[in-house]
């Protein structure tokens, strides 16, 4: 999986975490009970776990929530899907930035949440987001970086579908500037991502479920990295079936067209007298054939008395498609044959 498990093991067991914060708290339902969540908000509940004890994952984490903010002076206007998003960004912030900051909070549309507050330091970091080497500079500290950067970034800027109606995973900026250090970060992992232009901003997404369930547990939302995964895994057994069944509905339309097709060859011969004048194993097996239409060539094969191969039974109705076709004519079935 290009490391990404491995990415999500040192970023959540080699990074401690100072707390853990519960769904409950934050109003939300338990895992597993979606509710009218979408599954973005799944993602999104399930990466409210806590905040890294390293400076350096910590400041990957606060560069990831910053991908929706700019900077005036001193003062940061950050964006957030959620009013719960917008209280675990706060947090993180007066963990990263100072425990003395406040936070006016101003409701946007769909829920969305604009926080802003005073922080030189903040500010620095979003100017040293746009710098041409932000992403080693911001994400190099140590290999937990780069998850803890994503779990951020999803949180600020990521939307998910549900994998039962498609499989969408983007990164949606609003500020140009940030684009080079998204899409580092993501190829620096090993996901390279599709990038598409959009009303207000620029999407970098993913469509095919590999990727998608990488970068979800790269990321920190493994349960639902391995909901979509399961999903995916019933959806391809679907299709196998489907496929197996539509083989399996074929074949047998097959093998009724071409015993029809004898049935009829086997009548029109009897209507016509042709039929006594052929060899008694081809009589044998006309008489078998329009007796059992419905069976395979195995099966027929076992009707004989003694049973014949396939091969001979093969060259048996050969024959008699043949002499209904007028192919071997009446000196033909005089010579016997089988």
């Amino acid at each position: 999986m290009r490391g990404a498990r491995a990415l999500l093991l040192l970023y959540r067991v080699e990074v401690p975490f100072l707390r853990q914060t519960s769904a409950d708290r934050r109003g939300l339902p338990q895992g597993g009970e979606r509710g009218n969540m979408s599954f973005a908000d799944e993602v999104r509940d399930e990466l409210y776990e806590g905040i890294p004890k390293k400076p350096c994952c910590r400041r990957a984490l606060a560069a990831g929530l910053l991908l929706g903010a700019e900077a005036e002076d001193k003062t940061v206007t950050a964006r957030f899907p959620s009013e719960a998003c917008a209280d675990y960004a706060e947090e993180v912030f007066r963990t990263q930035f100072g425990r003395g900051l406040t936070f006016a909070r101003r409701p946007l549309p769909r829920g969305s949440r604009l926080s802003v507050f005073s922080s030189p330091a903040a500010a620095k970091l979003l100017h040293a987001m746009r710098e041409p080497d932000a992403a080693e500079h911001l994400t190099g500290g140590c290999e937990g970086c780069p998850s803890a950067f994503l779990h951020g970034a999803f949180l600020s800027a990521g939307t998910v579908n549900d994998p039962h109606k498609s499989i969408h995973l983007e990164l949606f900026l609003r500020v140009p500037a940030y684009l080079p250090l998204a899409t580092a970060v993501l190829e620096g992992c090993g996901y390279p991502p599709r990038v598409v232009a959009r009303e207000n901003g620029t999407g970098l997404y993913y469509k095919d479920g590999t990727s998608v369930e990488d970068l979800l547990t790269l990321c920190g939302a493994g349960r639902v990295a391995m909901e979509l995964m399961n999903v995916r895994f019933e959806r391809q057994l679907r299709g196998e079936e489907n496929r197996a069944t539509n083989c399996l509905t074929k074949n047998i339309s097959k093998t009724v067209t071409a015993a029809m097709r004898q049935v009829d060859a086997i009548r029109a011969l009897r209507r016509s007298g042709r039929l006594s004048g052929l060899p008694a194993g081809v009589q044998e097996t006309a008489a078998l054939r329009e007796e059992n239409p419905e069976v395979s060539l195995e099966e027929l094969c076992a009707l004989h008395n003694p049973p014949i191969t396939k091969s001979g039974l093969n060259h048996r109705l050969k024959r008699l498609l043949e002499e209904a076709e007028g192919c071997g004519g009446r000196r033909g079935c005089a010579k016997g044959g089988f």
